[in-house]
């Protein structure tokens, strides 16, 4: 089946993209299509089918053919029903899409760009595989640049037509079309672009020279094993956004471009960028058996995503120290913030690693007030838990690297059989032994605390701990005003034995006002150990509950190096030779 797409942007201040579909060589009484409601890398239904504003269905030769919507995102052509006076094998489907919201995992058009990203204005067929599908823009005039990973097919540069192999690669290609900045460099011959839209604060560095350090740094831990012919780089600087998805020969980021003038935050930056360039390899190749071949109409249930993104999290800011573009006190300090969080997480003592790969539909994307006392992230928790078999290793002369060479190996044995738990533990046997795999899937798949002391020690380090002093009563707020309500309270808090509830308003605390500056004083104004009442105001009435600080938990103060040598042998590259494992 030959399907091209036309895409076309109008008038951008109105957010609205018109896409044409002529399919030709239609089998059948009937077809099925589809709009994504998820995209891979990204497990959530965000259900894009509710930004169509109208579809329509035609032949060739103008006739309106009869079509209804099945599901969310499905919809049938059925020449059966139709009044068509001759069945043509060339159909024509019109669409409008709303695209307006600034996400890596959304399409977003005004007057100043568009991005577009594939699962939310493209449809596929169902049942059918897209032959080299093609695809065309047509945009306003005053709009000079067009940046994506598709293959370009123009014969002159007054169309901007591309092409890919099927309708998976077609969709997994973001389009940032505009007047946006570009720049490139090349490695092992290979071209990487670079596209930057949106605004960068004044700032010192060298953003190509230390992109292409990673580039180079990661490639390294693959034998210079590139897996693909281009590469694209597009960020969006925009104030108070974060993050980023992978795709197959690119990457779509956010960052706030006011921040790149601080040391920390540009060293945040250059880990997304690590982050996102090694899912090339784990996730876009190396991935767990379930993701792919993609159902985009339902969710894909895993149990691995702490390889998937646990892997990827250990390693984008250890690439970072590795391209000597951070020191081993601001790796380590990168390090310590995760440790804190994941210990400050109750949740984590009710979720292991599979479940919360498993749940991530309906927990990780969906957070909520009692999302901490609930679940742990597989991000989080995945990261610090190959940061301690990296600890394992390192004891026995041995490392994570050799686990990246294995399974990209593996990868190139058995292209499109994807990985189960069992092929990962055989790798890691295989590195380590019985001894270092127990532990290894002891972490994996129960709650059971992680000796995060000796792990360190193993690795030249100190965990080096401070016990708080001020009262401590374990909530959250935030405002409205000079108003004070309940954000969050944490699991076995004062807040909690007192009765607070989220969402409450405090109103007084031992009779007099609170407001919002009373919060950041509650360290001087409370006592540990005694009670305290607060009259709040509970959906609309009045209550009165008693608190009593308590002792807030111990704080980690510093990942200390003890051993300095140690710990740059244990945090740099050391490749080794790949073992050959059993099937």
């Amino acid at each position: 089946m030959k399907v091209h797409y036309l895409v076309e942007i109008v008038n951008p201040e109105h957010h609205y993209v018109k896409v044409r579909l002529r399919i030709e060589d239609v089998p059948g009484e009937s077809l099925k299509m589809f709009l994504p409601s998820w995209s891979p890398g990204s497990y959530l239904m965000r259900e894009y089918a509710r930004h169509i504003r109208w579809i329509q269905a035609t032949q060739a030769n103008g006739e309106v053919l009869f079509h209804t919507q099945l599901a969310k995102g499905v919809w049938e052509i059925d020449w059966r029903k139709s009044a068509a006076a001759t069945r043509e094998t060339t159909l024509e489907v019109t669409y409008e899409v709303y695209c307006h919201e600034l996400t890596v995992r959304t399409s977003h058009v005004d007057a100043s760009h568009a991005f577009l990203h594939g699962p939310s204005y493209l449809v596929g067929i169902l049942d059918h595989k897209l032959q080299d599908p093609t695809i065309e823009f047509r945009f306003p005039p005053s709009w000079s640049r067009l940046s994506t990973g598709l293959r370009d097919v123009s014969l002159n540069r007054e169309r901007f037509l591309y092409q890919a192999a099927d309708y998976d690669e077609l969709v997994d290609a973001p389009v940032e079309i505009g007047c946006h900045e570009t720049d490139g460099f090349d490695f092992l011959g290979r071209p990487h672009q670079l596209a930057f839209y949106g605004v960068q604060y004044p700032h010192r560095h060298d953003l190509k020279a230390d992109i292409k350090k990673i580039v180079e740094t990661v490639a390294r831990h693959f034998d210079n094993d590139l897996p693909y012919k281009d590469y694209l780089f597009l960020t969006h600087f925009v104030p108070k956004l974060y993050g980023g998805l992978e795709h197959l020969n690119s990457t779509a980021l956010h960052f706030d471009g006011r921040k790149l003038g601080s040391r920390k935050d540009y060293i945040s930056y250059l880990s997304l960028v690590a982050h996102e360039y090694f899912h090339l390899w784990n996730v876009k190749r190396i991935r767990p058996r379930e993701l792919g071949p993609f159902d985009y109409c339902n969710e894909a249930y895993t149990t691995l995503l702490w390889l998937a993104e646990g892997l990827t999290s250990f390693v984008d800011d250890l690439f970072v120290y590795r391209a000597e573009l951070a020191t081993l006190e601001e790796y380590l300090d990168i390090v310590k913030g995760n440790l804190e969080t994941y210990l400050s997480t109750p949740g984590r003592r009710y979720h292991s690693l599979e479940q919360s790969s498993f749940n991530a539909w309906i927990k990780l994307y969906r957070p909520d007030e009692n999302s901490k006392n609930s679940t742990v992230s597989y991000y989080l928790k995945g990261g610090l838990v190959f940061t301690v078999l990296q600890a394992l290793l390192v004891e026995q002369g041995r490392s994570v690297d050799e686990l990246l060479s294995l399974l990209w190996k593996d990868f190139k044995e058995h292209t499109h059989r994807g990985l189960v738990k069992e092929d990962i533990y055989r790798m890691v046997r295989e590195i380590g032994g019985d001894e270092i795999l127990t532990r290894f899937t002891e972490m994996v798949e129960s709650t059971t605390d992680i000796d995060f002391e000796s792990a360190f020690r193993k690795l030249g380090c100190e965990l080096k701990w401070s016990e708080p002093s001020s009262p401590w009563i374990g909530a959250d707020f935030e405002y409205t005003g000079e108003r004070v309500f309940v954000k969050t309270i944490s699991l076995d808090s004062p807040a909690q034995r007192g009765g607070l509830n989220v969402g409450d308003e405090v109103l007084f605390l031992n009779e007099l006002r609170f407001e919002k500056g009373d919060v950041d004083k509650l360290g001087t104004l409370l006592v540990m150990d005694r009670p305290y009442g607060l009259v709040i105001s509970r959906l609309g009435k009045l209550e009165r509950v008693e608190l009593i600080p308590g002792r807030a938990p111990r704080q980690l103060k510093e990942i200390s190096i003890v051993d300095r040598g140690l710990a740059e042998r244990a945090f740099s590259f050391s490749p080794r030779p790949v073992l050959l494992h059993k099937a």
